[in-house]
């Protein structure tokens, strides 16, 4: 029976694992920076003080992983490199890996596992979302989180010069609402968001000269009023974070939409009453911390159902999944 068993399993992990770690380790050496055309280590020494033998080393170590590609004494990003994790690209990333590394770290657990922590969550005692929504901007363009939104949007929504009126439930940075108000210019946007995050918010939408057109409203999206008369409101990723009962604020999402009008609802969703097996391992440190498990699918679409709110279709931007719904009377 032994042999027919071997820990190669394991050292593989193990390696994946230090590749994970040369990576965060180069993106915070910022080597990326330089490779958009072929450098060599001594270049790159000259350019920022690094010592040459070690930078060597970086790179050979960074081209075993095919992070970047290598010729003759030359390195030189990937397609993928450039465009994510150069700081001269419009969609850089490196910070926000950094941060989601660092937000659902693991490194800890153990210590997690042997104690009782009887946690009670309460919003943003587990992950600091006023960072999260200042390193996801890049992100959402770059994961086609954006396109895809617009794209969604604009077959629901098809004269760009309607009036409308848009809300982001817990919109973060304030990307979808900023994007929408570009679409329709006779519109507005409206992001709500609780009072940690909301200055974040506001200075993002500011730093993008959209404050003439998007609004922060800032409360509690549990217990405060969220507004009315809106044509489309956006939930995402925000209902493992309702502390109130599930059908109730599916109402209060009804009310505050005109008939006819639009629920976008982004967020996956268990068929059992447990922790989804898909994200289990991005919460963990979360869920560890006192997070509640999502709702299920079946009290979600019930309670959807429940506030007239008839599903549409689906819809998938790579991990990102979600479903629109139309406000029916």
């Amino acid at each position: 029976m032994q042999s027919e068993i071997t820990p190669d399993s394991y050292y593989q992990v193990l390696r994946q694992y230090q590749s994970a770690q040369l990576l965060f380790e180069a993106i915070k050496s910022d080597v990326f920076s330089y490779l958009d055309g072929p450098a060599s280590a001594k270049e790159i020494a000259e350019k920022t003080g690094y010592c040459e033998k070690n930078i060597e080393l970086l790179l050979l170590a960074l081209f075993s992983c095919g992070y970047i590609e290598k010729q003759d004494n030359y390195y030189y990003n990937t397609k993928e490199g450039t465009a994510y994790l150069s700081k001269s690209s419009p969609y850089y990333l490196g910070k926000t890996i950094l941060f989601r590394e660092e937000m659902t770290t693991l490194y800890n657990l153990a210590d997690k596992v042997k104690c009782d922590l009887n946690n009670t969550y309460t919003s943003g005692s587990c992950y600091d979302f006023s960072s999260l929504a200042e390193v996801t901007v890049p992100e959402m363009y770059a994961t086609g989180r954006v396109k895809s939104f617009i794209d969604e949007v604009k077959n629901v929504f098809t004269n760009s010069s309607a009036q409308l009126k848009m809300l982001d439930l817990g919109g973060g940075s304030g990307v979808f609402a900023m994007e929408f108000a570009k679409h329709y210019p006779n519109s507005k946007a409206y992001v709500f968001e609780h009072p940690s995050v909301a200055n974040t918010t506001s200075r993002i939408i500011s730093n993008h000269k959209m404050e003439n057109r998007v609004s922060v409203l800032t409360g509690d999206f549990n217990t405060d009023d969220i507004g009315e008369s809106y044509n489309l409101i956006v939930a995402s990723g925000i209902l493992d974070f309702t502390t109130e009962d599930l059908n109730n604020f599916m109402k209060k999402i009804a009310v505050a939409l005109l008939d006819d009008s639009y629920f976008l609802l982004v967020g996956r969703y268990s068929d059992t009453e447990s922790y989804p097996k898909e994200n289990i391992l991005s919460w963990l440190s979360g869920y560890m911390n006192g997070i509640k498990p999502p709702p299920t699918k079946k009290q979600v679409d019930f309670a959807l159902n429940n506030s007239n709110l008839k599903a549409v279709h689906a819809i998938q931007s790579g991990q990102f999944l979600g479903c629109l719904y139309k406000k029916v009377v």
